[in-house]
């Protein structure tokens, strides 16, 4: 039994669950496990198929949903460079090595970097300066910072015993975003929140706690400053306002069993648009059994946080 103290929360608070319309726009065929997804400046959306070893693109235009990218080994967390660079983290889970891979608008696959202690590659996303894809490894619960201008050069942005998991094979350090000046990180297996200030050098300050008993898995800032946080076992969508006040905005009649992240539309018309992944119960099925994997849209009233702010 993992003992409660400051840093961990054994139970995970939604708030009042006040649903709103859920549209799912694709489907995968049961079993599939999509892990993440990022939007180009276009407004397609990409998402990682962990169970495919492959990277997806939907269309919101047309509806058709089409293979991007096929990679050598199961792919985790995505994210666009100023460029439309698509860099992708991966790795079987709980196998040695992890891997970076740069993706052109092609489709065409490099690896940039292998990582041989990683073990549970996650989520991503670019660094202020725009050289560095910061990059959550679950296991140990480190934030790697991979240099993107030379392949292979990475280094441990930030460490602590805040980020690292206390409940056998659940992640610590999972889905990472940044919001003026500052990192924040879901700690799902301390179903915590928290977050760094990025100093003036780039480097990592001291890590605090910005929520508690909150079951987290990734997650996106709208304009207002509110996170929307998919929580993977608990299988909904839940809102954190500045004020700390939450609601949970979806649950499993609206689409999602195993929910595995978020990002806001890009299109015209698509601004105040969320998309989610699901896994369908995957990983951890919902009572009513293991469904197909999801793409699930939700218009939330705002428009998204932009993520390569100071880039």
């Amino acid at each position: 039994m993992v003992k409660a103290t400051e840093d961990y929360y054994s139970d995970h608070d939604g708030g009042e669950f006040a649903p709103i319309e859920a549209t799912t726009v694709a489907t995968w065929k049961a079993p599939a496990f999509l892990e993440n997804l990022a939007i180009d400046a276009d407004g397609a959306v990409f998402v990682t198929v962990y169970s495919h070893n492959r990277v997806d693109r939907y269309d919101p235009a047309t509806g058709a949903t089409t293979t991007f990218a096929e990679v050598p080994a199961p792919p985790m967390g995505l994210a666009f460079d100023a460029g439309g660079v698509l860099w992708v983290t991966g790795g079987t889970l709980y196998e040695r090595p992890g891997f970076i891979w740069r993706v052109e608008r092609s489709g065409a696959v490099r690896q940039w970097c292998e990582l041989p202690d990683a073990t549970f590659m996650n989520g991503c996303t670019l660094h202020p300066n725009g050289r560095m894809l910061l990059a959550c490894e679950s296991s140990s619960g480190h934030i790697l910072a991979i240099d993107l201008g030379q392949p292979g050069r990475w280094d441990v942005w930030l460490q602590g015993d805040r980020l690292r998991p206390v409940v056998p094979k659940w992640p610590g350090s999972n889905g990472i975003k940044i919001r003026q000046g500052w990192a924040w990180i879901t700690v799902s297996g301390r179903r915590l929140l928290g977050r760094v200030p990025i100093q003036p050098d780039g480097s990592a300050g001291a890590i605090e706690i910005a929520a508690g008993r909150l079951c987290a898995d990734d997650f996106a800032f709208g304009m207002s400053g509110s996170l929307y946080i998919t929580t993977h076992p608990e299988h909904t969508l839940v809102r954190l306002d500045p004020s700390g006040a939450r609601t949970t905005l979806a649950g499993p009649e609206q689409g999602m069993v195993g929910s595995t992240a978020c990002a806001f539309g890009r299109a015209r018309g698509d601004e105040k648009a969320l998309y989610v992944t699901t896994d369908g119960g995957f990983l951890i099925p919902h009572e009513s059994g293991i469904q197909d994997a999801k793409l699930v849209r939700m218009e939330v009233g705002e428009s998204g946080w932009p993520l390569l702010q100071g880039v």
